[in-house]
């Protein structure tokens, strides 16, 4: 970018090919269509057309994007601001009709741009006039001499110029003193403090923890940020040791932390029998059990532990014990039903303890200081927001947390006991995991960014249905015409609100906006939406909305109910919390009759059968540390087991395939179990203990398994719903790019 470009005053409308470029509304247009297009990739946009036939370089976008004292992984951030840009375009990296790629260089625009008539020019030309200057010289005679201007003979004009002059001399001198004031402050002011990099994966590197020396980081590698993760432990040794594989086995994991003489590396092991606690050496070596029903497992000293494990269903408290499991000692229960206390830090004098917790709903909640002799429940402490990892520092004097406060995840700090929470990150990237290092001064945390897209897979391969934001539950239309799912458009901090796609047209629009929405489902003749959404005071409430927007959307009930579907009759199910334990109920749509669905607690609610009849939730069975899928008819008759675990079940749209795969089976994760559901029925008949494994697809005439991890690679098809035809689906596609690196402290 030459300094010709940098100095010129910038056009307002530029235009090239059918685009226009609006710089001072932040519009791109299309024959005058507006093209969405998010902050960031509007900037690198305008950036590069501004400067059309010049190489524009890596750092210069870099600078211009980010701030200086913002952190965010370039590469990834451009290649994805990139991406954005051509999309929006139409344009291609190979046959490059607007942004050309210049490797190891930048990049330049190569269209043609011209000014909209109005706009001020691009480049100012050495001898037109600024508007709005006023010459300095009066005018002149054919000689050259001064022609004496009529304004100068009369003394009231001439005192007033003299007037003028005067404060303008003033104004300048006022200016040039604040300017030096200014640089003076910036020259004592010091530049924020550089990040490390610690690993440089294409995935994500998680649950940092440091050993007792300072001297090596373990972590969790994988291919998705969801939790628990599916991931492979791995060590590295610090600052610039190459990273080491220690585990091969595929199986789901979180919690991974050191012993404190460094020689071992615990971490919770979530299979189909439980939560469980392994160790491996971290120099390498097999892997062994050391503790069952045992999770989020630290070392108070060399002989006593501190663990979660699960007293019933899900319901998970906080204990300490002997490395050999006895002297067992409870520290912690959380009130709900549902509750589970996963991870537990010690204060370095060993009299309190930081928690994270999930709540009734299964949704992270604040972080909870709590004493270490169990004598209360303690009290919340950090921001507020949903807490995913906590740490001390060495002296105990500060508690940190990375937490997501208005969707998005940062680090914080609280001063010991009762400080106001300081946030310590921010920007584009978000920081997920904090781990404090020996000396205290840095933190380690995992930093990145997320992008997702909604896809469908057919017989003719892979297609992208929106880009936009980030997308979540996508879901057919009961005749799969339409996609329906959940976008958070900006930003992971905006509202998510709930889209559909045409897939005849290929029109998306907003179908519900203005709420941030938890949950939804619509009717099976797409006339209605039904939803929930955190209400202003915090507890989740249920919404009934037209999709035609004939009507406001009104509220049904707004006690902490969730997860709503419609139910037959005109009914709305949903789940809601009785007694510290959550329970389906059902309402009719104007928010009367509202009445217990079945005794039998449960867990989540999961679906809804296409002919509304039947619901699958997980549930606790018969008061075993265990949860299974069930599922449970309307009209309150018996359940039935969908599988001895943690399953992902799903119907067709039509009804006439059910979906089942078994979760939590290591490298099994992914494999589904397609099962024709007989005419005239809503669910196949299934062995009384539900389905064990996927060799059990061989007992039902006309299944077949599909391998969803190869459409939804990481996710093992969770978030993948199938359509009429039996090879169509829809899912989103998240692209997860974290590393750890090392954070210097303020």
């Amino acid at each position: 970018m030459n300094d010709r470009m940098q100095s010129s005053p910038r056009s307002c409308r530029l235009a090239f090919d059918h685009f226009q470029l609006d710089l001072r509304s932040g519009e791109l247009r299309k024959d005058g269509r507006k093209i969405r297009l998010q902050a960031q990739p509007f900037q690198l946009l305008a950036l590069l057309v501004e400067n059309a036939g010049e190489v524009v370089t890596r750092e210069q976008v870099c600078s211009s994007l980010w701030p200086a004292d913002t952190f965010v992984d370039f590469d990834h951030g451009l290649a994805v601001a990139v991406n954005k840009v051509r999309e929006a375009l139409g344009d291609s990296a190979d046959v490059p009709r607007f942004i050309e790629t210049l490797p190891k260089r930048g990049y330049r625009f190569v269209a043609s741009v011209r000014h909209v008539t109005g706009a001020r020019p691009l480049v100012q030309t050495e001898n037109a006039p600024v508007p709005g200057d006023v010459p300095r010289e009066g005018p002149q005679t054919e000689t050259g001499a001064r022609k004496p201007a009529a304004a100068e003979t009369q003394p009231a004009k001439s005192a007033k110029r003299d007037w003028l002059q005067a404060v303008l001399g003033a104004v300048l001198v006022l200016a040039l003193v604040v300017l030096f004031a200014a640089r003076a402050r910036m020259k004592r002011t010091p530049s924020p403090p550089a990040y490390r990099q610690l690993t440089n994966f294409s995935n994500a590197a998680l649950e940092p923890a440091i050993s007792p020396d300072g001297r090596m980081v373990a972590f969790i590698r994988s291919d998705t940020d969801g939790f628990p993760f599916i991931g492979e432990i791995y060590t590295k040794l610090l600052p610039d040791g190459e990273p080491v594989q220690l585990t091969h086995d595929g199986w789901t994991k979180y919690g991974v932390t050191f012993s404190p003489d460094g020689s071992r590396i615990a971490y919770t092991l979530a299979g189909i029998d439980g939560w469980n606690t392994e160790t491996i050496s971290a120099l390498g070596g097999d892997p062994h059990l050391f503790l069952s029903n045992a999770a989020g497992l630290t070392w108070l000293d060399d002989r006593h532990v501190m663990f979660s494990q699960i007293i019933t269903g899900l319901h998970m408290g906080l204990v300490t014990a002997t490395s050999s499991r006895s002297a067992v000692r409870s520290i912690y229960v959380p009130a709900h039903d549902r509750g589970m206390a996963h991870y537990s830090y010690a204060s370095p004098d060993r009299k309190w303890i930081l928690v994270v917790e999930m709540g009734g709903t299964g949704e992270w909640q604040r972080c909870r200081l709590i004493p270490f002799n169990g004598s209360s429940a303690g009290t919340q402490v950090g921001p507020a927001g949903a807490c995913t990892s906590a740490a001390w520092s060495p002296d105990g004097r500060w508690m940190y947390f990375s937490a997501y406060v208005d969707g998005a995840s940062h680090l914080w700090r609280q001063f010991f006991p009762n400080g106001e929470p300081e946030q310590i990150t921010s920007g584009a990237t978000q920081e997920e995991g904090v781990a404090v290092m020996p000396d205290g001064r840095s933190l380690v945390s995992a930093v990145g960014m997320d992008e997702s897209g909604v896809w469908m897979h057919d017989s003719r391969g892979e297609h992208l249905i929106s880009s936009e934001g980030y997308a979540s539950l996508p879901k057919f239309s009961s005749d799969g015409r339409l996609v329906y799912y959940l976008l958070r458009r900006e930003s992971v901090g905006s509202p998510q609100e709930l889209w559909v796609t045409d897939l005849r047209s290929g029109a998306s629009k907003p179908l519900v906006d203005g709420f941030s929405i938890t949950h939804y489902d619509v009717s099976p003749d797409g006339n209605e939406v039904v939803f929930s959404t955190e209400t202003s005071s915090g507890s989740s409430g249920i919404w009934l909305a037209p999709c035609d927007r004939s009507y406001a959307p009104r509220l049904l009930a707004s006690s902490g109910e969730i997860a709503p579907v419609f139910g037959p009759d005109d009914d709305v199910i949903f789940m809601a919390a009785e007694g510290g334990k959550n329970y389906l109920f059902r309402m009719k749509k104007d928010g009367s009759g509202r009445t217990k669905v079945v005794d039998h607690p449960i867990i989540d609610l999961r679906t809804v059968s296409p002919d509304r009849r039947w619901i699958i939730a997980g549930a606790p069975v018969n008061g075993a540390p265990t949860v299974a899928d069930l599922a449970f008819p309307v009209d309150g008759s018996a359940p039935r087991r969908i599988c001895p675990a943690i399953c992902m079940d799903k119907w067709s749209p039509d009804g006439s395939r059910f979906y089942v795969t078994p979760l939590l089976q290591g490298e099994a994760n992914g494999m589904t179990i397609v099962i024709p559901v007989p005419k005239g029925k809503s669910i196949p008949d299934l062995p009384p203990n539900g389905i064990r494994s996927i060799q059990d697809a061989a007992k039902f005439s006309g299944a077949r398994l599909i391998d969803l991890s190869q459409i939804d690679p990481g996710h093992g098809g969770y978030d993948v719903a199938p359509g009429i035809a039996a090879d169509t689906f829809v899912y989103v596609k998240t692209t997860v790019h974290r590393n750890l690196f090392q954070i210097p402290l303020p």
